[in-house]
């Protein structure tokens, strides 16, 4: 037999360097490890999909490489900028040959020596309200945004022109002055803590008349509390600040960055899109904890309209095929509050605070971590108004197909 090592390293050697696509032996091979994770149909779905990442800085690149690298086959780069030499600390592929490269093209020259089957489209210009039509509408259906921009307005922006178009997208929040990589989330924009660059986005999407509690906005924040700040100006930038400026009306002022930060934020995002794509979602954990006194209550609530549901039954007053049964403790209380439901009601949309009870979805089957969704009081009464989940699968279809899709994904104990 010949050697396959030998030959494929040959091959792969051949193909970096004249960017030719792999065969589609070696091409299964390079993606075997995550084709077990995936299954072969969610490989299938990750390697045709349409990624769009917006900025190819720290956060973009890292993110960008890590998708093309897991087997997404078309990618398209969107940056104005260049690489610079202080950028190089954070970049993940530019090296001190790219300085003074658009960051589109050294990503586009690396992913071709790695994944030379992605076709790469390197956009080096500005995302503007101007070139949103064409940046988004153009390359077909987009099955996934990355926003890495540092601009507020022009990510707003972009948020924006994501959600009128129906295109899930993640946006992803402040690097600079950060350290903890434990503190680390994803989420909706209303729960971000200790994140300036969230709130100060809230209202920059307020004034785009955003709804910024529409379930397709999800951001990556760190809830690190800030302690750097802004360099100061140099006395040349203050006399002359259009001649450091890359762009008019944009930062000029520099922040504090650690270089892993970036690198963590970008490839946590790589991994929320590979799973999205491959419908292999993971329910992120919220950055609020539920105390013990919270948990015990709720669990009891629970119990309690169980033991009226069982008396209800004997007594022949329950719904058609109404059972009885408490399945769950205070540790899946917390795990249904934070990492499925993630502190908040579907039907009504208020959050942790607004008296909120897990009720069961489905009366046929007993209190379970599957069939338990996060209502208010509001949400409770309209659950019940229109007679359960078959009321709100006609009323509210997409949310009771959201709900639906958290409940099968869940973790039974």
């Amino acid at each position: 037999m010949p050697d396959q090592t030998a030959e494929l390293k040959a091959f792969a050697l051949g193909a970096a360097t004249a960017a030719a696509p792999l065969s589609p032996e070696f091409r299964e091979e390079q993606l075997s490890r995550n084709t077990l994770f995936f299954g072969e149909e969610g490989m299938s779905k990750i390697r045709k999909s349409t990624v769009i990442v917006v900025g190819l800085g720290g956060v973009g690149s890292h993110c960008a490489h890590l998708v093309a690298r897991s087997g997404v086959e078309r990618l398209i780069l969107v940056d104005f900028d260049q690489v610079t030499l202080s950028s190089t600390n954070r970049h993940a592929t530019a090296t001190l040959r790219d300085v003074g490269t658009p960051k589109v093209t050294a990503v586009k020259r690396f992913l071709a020596q790695v994944c030379p089957n992605c076709e790469v489209f390197d956009l080096n210009e500005m995302f503007t309200k101007d070139s949103a039509s064409r940046l988004l509408d153009k390359f077909g259906k987009i099955d996934f945004v990355v926003d890495a921009i540092d601009d507020l307005p022009t990510k707003a922006f972009l948020i924006k022109s994501c959600v009128d178009r129906n295109i899930q997208f993640l946006s992803s929040m402040g690097a600079a002055c950060k350290a903890d990589p434990t503190r680390m989330h994803i989420g909706d924009i209303r729960s971000a803590t200790k994140d300036p660059l969230s709130t100060k986005l809230r209202w920059h999407l307020r004034k785009l008349k955003v709804d910024i509690d529409n379930p397709l906005i999800k951001i990556l924040y760190s809830s690190e509390k800030v302690t750097a700040r802004l360099a100061p100006l140099t006395a040349e930038q203050q006399a002359e600040p259009k001649e450091f400026g890359t762009v008019d009306n944009m930062r000029l002022r520099v922040l504090p960055v650690l270089g892993t930060m970036p690198a963590i934020m970008g490839q946590a995002i790589a991994s929320y899109v590979l799973c999205e794509l491959g419908e292999k979602p993971f329910s992120p954990l919220s950055a609020e904890r539920l105390g013990k006194s919270v948990r015990h209550r709720m669990l009891q609530h629970i119990k309690g309209r169980e033991e009226k549901t069982k008396k209800e039954i004997v007594e022949g007053t329950a719904p058609e095929g109404a059972v009885s049964g408490v399945e769950v403790d205070t540790d899946d209380i917390e795990y249904m509050m934070c990492q499925v439901w993630r502190n908040r009601c579907m039907i009504s949309g208020d959050r942790l605070g607004s008296g909120l009870e897990l009720v069961k979805w489905d009366v046929c089957k007993p209190a379970s971590v599957s069939n338990l969704v996060l209502m208010s009081g509001k949400g409770w009464t309209k659950f019940q108004k229109v007679g359960g989940k078959e009321g709100i699968r006609k009323e509210m279809p997409d949310v009771a197909k959201e709900i639906e899709k958290r409940l099968a994904a869940v973790v039974e104990p």
